[in-house]
């Protein structure tokens, strides 16, 4: 299976289109291109807004900028500013739940639990970063 051969399952699903049946996979490729004939009055579409951002859109919904690289490149560029943009704010919020813990009131304190869980949120961004950097 193919995005070549399923282009609107593909932006749809991303990757996980790969594990539908081939019989699924048509009949979802057709349901969602014929959603998209019917749309295409000349504006933005969900499916082709959706492909957009699974090509090259970087955290600020912006195509990656080519500048000589590859699409594989642009791909991991793009996928490395998202996860950084979502480990800046999970950073953000659990500093903000220090600072509430420290100086605020006890009913506004996010618990060990919710801490860790950021901590552990975070961590699998640097991960995800790390694998994506070397992809680029």
């Amino acid at each position: 299976m193919s995005a070549h051969r399923y282009p609107f399952l593909f932006a749809t699903l991303g990757e996980a289109a790969t594990g539908l049946p081939d019989e699924l996979a048509r009949t979802l490729e057709t349901t969602l291109a014929s959603l998209q004939a019917e749309s295409a009055h000349g504006g933005p579409t969900l499916l082709s807004t959706l492909r957009d951002i699974h090509e090259v859109d970087a955290a600020d919904g912006q195509p990656w900028p080519v500048q000589g690289r590859t699409q594989s490149q642009r791909w991991a560029l793009a996928r490395i500013d998202r996860a950084s943009a979502g480990l800046t704010f999970l950073l953000e919020l659990l500093q903000a739940s220090e600072r509430v813990r420290v100086d605020g009131e006890e009913g506004q304190y996010l618990g060990d639990n919710g801490r860790e869980a950021l901590l552990l949120a975070c961590r699998g961004l640097c991960e995800y970063v790390g694998l994506q950097v070397h992809a680029a």
